[in-house]
């Protein structure tokens, strides 16, 4: 879990970097955006990820606290999932809609 989220902070900050260098290059600003908000939540994850492990070791390498490290684990991987959750439903409420106005748009003999 701590490897997972060493991984996810370095391939985070690398989005970061290569969003700002896009965002400045002729490939155009959208690009560069797509990558830095990319970049944000993959750090936001791997920190997420690293914390919870951290609390996770916590609980084997000291006595007396178990309950309070298991607790404040939990935390982080609830935060974790409530991010992804909300993520997945903003995907898929973008799909209904793209769906939604592809059929009007099939039906009605495309936007014009």
């Amino acid at each position: 879990m701590g490897f997972v989220g060493i991984l996810l902070i370095a391939a985070g900050v690398v989005s970061l970097i290569s969003g700002i260098l896009t965002a400045f290059s002729p490939q155009g600003l959208g690009v560069g955006i797509s990558s830095i908000i990319q970049g944000i939540f993959t750090l936001i994850v791997g920190l997420w990820t690293r914390n919870a492990s951290l609390a996770f070791k916590q609980i084997v390498t000291t006595a007396g606290s178990d309950i309070e490290n298991l607790m404040i684990a939990l935390g982080e991987l609830r935060k974790l999932y409530t991010l992804q959750y909300w993520l997945v439903m903003i995907v898929l409420i973008f799909l209904v809609l793209a769906l939604v106005l592809g059929l009007i748009a099939g039906l009605t003999g495309g936007f014009r």
